[in-house]
């Protein structure tokens, strides 16, 4: 139960890459489904672009926000295993170290981080990061994350995990079907650190 309140925590809720480039999908407001009354910041984005690697699938996210355009890059390798076996969370083969890498696309990518910090409550001045960020994963899957497939995968995301003034969880979710990625809350702690692991 211990592993259980840890992974789900307070929300209950290369040369040989190959483009899917889907310049007319149609992006959506990013705050479009948030329920106030469940008081959690989440965000839509629209799957726009999907690059597969050898190792990955990169994809381009893109939403709006107060009718500005936000989006980054979201690169998930493919080599994220099932993390819930017969029920119970595998400790061991569930976690995949560097397994998302987030990108700046730019002024797009500027634009998220100052929506986000605005939904957060934790404003900034700074754009998104220059640097890749790297975040360790856990599958909440019970199969194996093939995203060649259409099927919705859960994640939880670890960031700065070797300081604990940064240490971070979020939730990302990719629906391949409806080429969308969601970013969920974990708990509302961690609304300052990753508004500054985003912007660091």
């Amino acid at each position: 139960m211990g592993l259980f309140s840890f992974l789900f925590g307070c929300k209950n809720n290369d040369s040989n890459a190959k483009t899917n480039d889907s310049d007319n999908t149609k992006i959506e407001e990013i705050t479009s489904r948030i329920d106030p009354e469940e008081g959690w910041s989440d965000i839509f984005l629209k799957i726009t672009a999907d690059t597969k690697t050898d190792s990955s699938h990169i994809y381009i996210a893109k939403g709006l926000y107060k009718n500005k355009t936000v989006g980054l890059q979201i690169e998930v390798s493919s080599k994220i295993g099932a993390g819930i076996i017969d029920g119970k969370p595998d400790g061991k083969a569930g976690f995949v170290a560097n397994a998302i890498q987030l990108k700046s696309i730019g002024q797009e990518s500027d634009e998220l981080v100052k929506a986000l910090a605005e939904l957060y409550k934790q404003p900034t001045n700074k754009g998104f990061t220059k640097q890749t960020i790297s975040a360790t994963a856990f599958s909440l899957n019970e199969k194996s994350v093939n995203l060649d497939k259409n099927d919705y995968y859960k994640l939880k995301l670890f960031f700065a995990e070797d300081d604990e003034n940064l240490y971070s969880e979020i939730f990302l979710n990719i629906n391949t079907d409806k080429r969308e990625i969601e970013i969920h809350e974990k708990d509302e702690e961690y609304r300052e650190p990753i508004i500054k692991v985003w912007t660091n």
